[in-house]
């Protein structure tokens, strides 16, 4: 639905409606800049995440071979197997919360990003249709 521009009567409403909507597309702008944050901290968070999942995949594979050395006494297999347990929660923990942020979490974020996109779009026209409307009318 587009604006009705001949409820605009003069240059003085027209100056008024504006400032308004100008306003309403910083806002608008403003909220697609902290999207685009949004966006980054998260890109920088997968990649912390691998590699803290890189990190840990080390560490498993170094309490696996401690833990398949020969000539363990039971107590140093009990706490080798324990380490080597604690390190797989550890990276089932890492996986987990890596799945969190890139599951629907991160689509209604874009969902979101294509609401203000779209608002943004709308609200140039808008003062493209003031500007016109303007032109229309006598001082």
């Amino acid at each position: 639905m587009n604006p009705d521009y001949s409820l605009l009567t003069t240059w003085a409403q027209c100056d008024a409606a504006t400032a308004d909507v100008t306003f309403e597309l910083k806002t608008f702008t403003h909220a697609d800049s902290g999207l685009d944050l949004a966006d980054d901290r998260a890109a920088r968070s997968q990649a912390s995440a691998a590699a803290a999942l890189a990190k840990k995949d080390k560490e498993i594979a170094a309490a696996e071979r401690d833990a398949a050395a020969p000539g363990l006494t039971p107590e140093e297999q009990e706490d080798a197997d324990d380490a080597l347990d604690l390190l797989r929660l550890q990276r089932k923990k890492i996986v987990k919360n890596n799945r969190a942020n890139v599951g629907t979490e991160r689509f209604l974020g874009s969902v979101d990003a294509g609401q203000v996109q779209t608002q943004v779009d709308y609200l140039n026209t808008v003062l493209a249709g003031i500007a016109a409307h303007r032109d229309t009318l006598s001082a």
